[in-house]
C-alpha cells in the first residue's frame, strides 16, 4: 500500500509550514520544497519536531523560472513514484519591479507562473496518486470578489488570476483522478507574505488577517483530507470550511482564456 504522500510547496513558513505540521500530524510522508537551504532544514527539523513524524523531506528549488520548476519535477520524481497532495502557497508581494531570469515581473513568476507550472510538471506523479488533490492558496473572500481581472494583462491580478486556473484546471481534469481547490488560509503570523513591502502595508496585512480571519486555521489540511472531498473540485473555500460563492466575473470562458494566455509563458 502506497504511503500518503504531500508536496508542500513554500513549506518552510507560513500557509506551507503550518500545513505541513497538520498533515505530518496525521502520518503524512511531507516533502516541503524552499529555495534556501538554512531556512528548509530548520523548517524540516521544526516539523518533525511539532509532530514526532520523521517522513518530512526537504527539496530546494528556484522557482521563479520554468527551467527550476522543470529541475524540481525531476528532483522529485527521483524521491517519490506518486503524489497525493500538492499544495502551492508561495506568494510574494515585491513594491519594486524585479525580473525574473526568465524576463518576467517576479510578483507574476512567483504568484501566478509558478503555479502554471509546477501543476504541469507534476501531474503525471500526480495522476499515479489513487486521489490527487491540487490546492491553491488565494485570499479574503471579499477581496477576491472584488478584484478586476483583465485579460490578457493580468499582472497585478495574480491571486484572482489563481481562481481562474482553478477553474479551468477543474474542467481539464474532470476526466482523471485529480482535483483542484483553492482556498482563503485565514490569518497565519509565521506567514512572509508581503514582508518585502512597506511597513504600512505589513501593519495593514495583519490588522486585517486578525480582524477578519480565523487565526492558523485547519483549512489546508482539511481540503487535503476530508473524504465529503473526494469529487469535489474548482472550488473556493473560505477559512472555516465553508464554500464561497464566486462573483460573476470568474467565468469558464475567461478561465479558457485564462489558460490560453498561460501557456505562452
Amino acid at each position: 500500500m502506497q504511503s500518503k504522500l504531500a508536496v508542500i510547496i513554500g513549506g518552510t513558513s507560513g500557509v506551507g509550514k503550518h500545513t505541513a505540521i497538520d498533515l505530518a500530524n496525521q502520518n503524512y510522508h511531507v516533502i516541503i520544497v524552499g529555495s534556501r537551504a538554512n531556512k528548509g532544514r530548520q523548517a524540516q527539523a521544526d516539523i518533525s519536531q511539532a509532530t514526532g513524524n520523521q517522513a518530512v523531506q526537504l527539496a530546494l528549488a528556484d522557482l521563479s523560472t520554468k527551467t527550476g520548476v522543470q529541475q524540481l519535477a525531476r528532483q522529485l520524481a527521483a524521491m517519490t513514484d506518486h503524489i497525493d497532495i500538492l499544495l502551492n502557497s508561495i506568494g510574494v508581494m515585491l513594491p519594486e519591479r524585479h525580473l525574473s531570469a526568465d524576463g518576467y515581473d517576479l510578483n507574476l513568476a512567483l504568484n501566478y507562473l509558478t503555479h502554471f507550472w509546477t501543476i504541469q510538471a507534476l501531474l503525471p506523479l500526480l495522476k499515479h496518486s489513487d486521489q490527487a488533490r491540487i490546492l491553491l492558496v488565494g485570499a479574503l473572500p471579499f477581496v477576491i470578489n472584488h478584484a478586476k481581472v483583465s485579460l490578457p494583462d493580468f499582472d497585478a491580478q495574480a491571486t484572482a488570476a489563481r481562481v481562474l486556473l482553478t477553474l479551468a484546471l477543474s474542467e481539464r481534469l474532470t476526466a482523471t483522478n485529480v482535483t483542484i481547490n483553492i482556498f482563503h488560509p485565514g490569518y497565519v503570523p509565521d506567514s512572509g507574505f508581503g514582508a518585502g513591502g512597506s511597513w504600512v502595508s505589513r501593519l495593514a496585512g495583519r490588522i486585517l488577517g486578525e480582524s477578519f480571519s480565523r487565526k492558523n486555521s485547519p483549512i489546508g489540511a482539511w481540503l487535503a483530507t476530508a473524504p465529503e472531498l473526494t469529487h469535489t473540485s474548482g472550488h473556493f473555500y473560505d477559512d472555516r470550511l465553508r464554500q464561497v460563492r464566486l462573483s460573476k466575473q470568474y467565468t469558464r470562458s475567461k478561465a479558457n482564456d485564462l489558460w490560453r494566455l498561460s501557456s505562452q509563458y
